[in-house]
């Protein structure tokens, strides 16, 4: 009988929110993994049901000369790089930070994994690379896809990058700018005050944690080449979002008002399609259902 080989694959940022399920996805379908992470904005807790199925941890952070040795000893065949510095407002306060750890960062994770042999790397990116507010954070994810790009232009290592929309679900916490839906159900969970920005009619795409991931395990064999956007393809305005949760949670309150955020958007979509021909991958979970099982897990039922 032929045995089945077991595929090799580093998962940087594997203690953040979206990293830990693709760790949880990647063991599970018979991957071997290791997280690198420093922890700075992720969780060890977040892996415990990871390291339980075999996925090993290390604490390097990427800007750190320990990178090259971790990606060395964990020898992977493709790497899904999720590691950055993702605060909006964090980025803005500390721009060279921001610049070392998701450019420079990325630079050397590419480095480190083109020297170790791997094939593939698979980088998360952000719709932020779009601009329309120009901030540090969105300025860094632009410059690190242009780079990588271009690496990949003359190396034997492939390159696929993709750029989700707003993912929500559970390990998601309320502190990062995108975070709505985890900042709103944490809210409504703990009696806590609601606040809506502007008048609540700016649209987003929501995307569910288990169908971003799934794309991303796809992606390791497929979409080569390409930078592909993940969405659900539906604009969801803010006040529909909350008439769902309203539904879900039987939360009675009334939300209060602040003014718009600046450079906020007004609407913001995903195309799938390319996504869809490229990985044979399509968004599954609805917002109803992915809400309650969001509210599952924030109530702890």
């Amino acid at each position: 009988m032929e045995l089945a080989v077991t595929r090799r694959a580093v998962v940087t940022g594997g203690a953040g929110f979206i990293g830990s399920h693709l760790c949880e996805i990647l063991v599970r379908a018979g991957w071997s993994v290791v997280s690198i992470d420093d922890c700075s904005t992720g969780s060890p807790a977040n892996l415990e049901r990871a390291r339980s199925l075999g996925v090993e941890t290390l604490d390097v952070d990427i800007t750190a000369p320990e990178l090259a040795a971790a990606m060395a000893e964990a020898l992977p065949q493709v790497v899904f790089h999720l590691a950055a510095m993702s605060s909006v407002t964090l980025c803005g306060l500390d721009p060279e930070r921001c610049l070392a750890v998701n450019v420079e960062g990325t630079a050397r994770v590419w480095e480190a994994a083109a020297r170790c042999g791997a094939e593939k790397m698979v980088n998360v990116s952000s719709l932020a690379v779009h601009g329309a507010s120009d901030d540090a954070y969105g300025r860094s994810k632009r410059s690190a896809e242009t780079s990588l790009a271009r690496q990949a232009t003359s190396a034997e290592m492939r390159l696929t990058t993709l750029r989700p929309a707003n993912v929500y679900g559970p390990r998601q916490h309320g502190d990062g700018e995108s975070a709505v839906v985890a900042t709103w159900l944490g809210a409504m969970a703990r009696g806590e005050p609601l606040f809506l920005d502007g008048d609540g009619h700016q649209t987003r795409d929501f995307l569910y944690v288990g169908d971003a991931v799934a794309a991303m395990a796809l992606a390791a064999d497929r979409g080569d080449g390409h930078t592909l956007e993940l969405g659900m393809g539906v604009e969801t305005s803010l006040v529909s979002l909350l008439g769902t949760m309203t539904g879900t949670t039987g939360w009675r309150g009334r939300p209060s008002r602040r003014p718009a955020r600046p450079g906020d958007l007004r609407r913001s979509v995903v195309d799938a399609r390319p996504a869809r021909d490229r990985l044979g991958w399509q968004a599954r979970t609805g917002l109803e259902e992915g809400i309650r099982l969001t509210w599952e897990w924030v109530t702890g039922g």
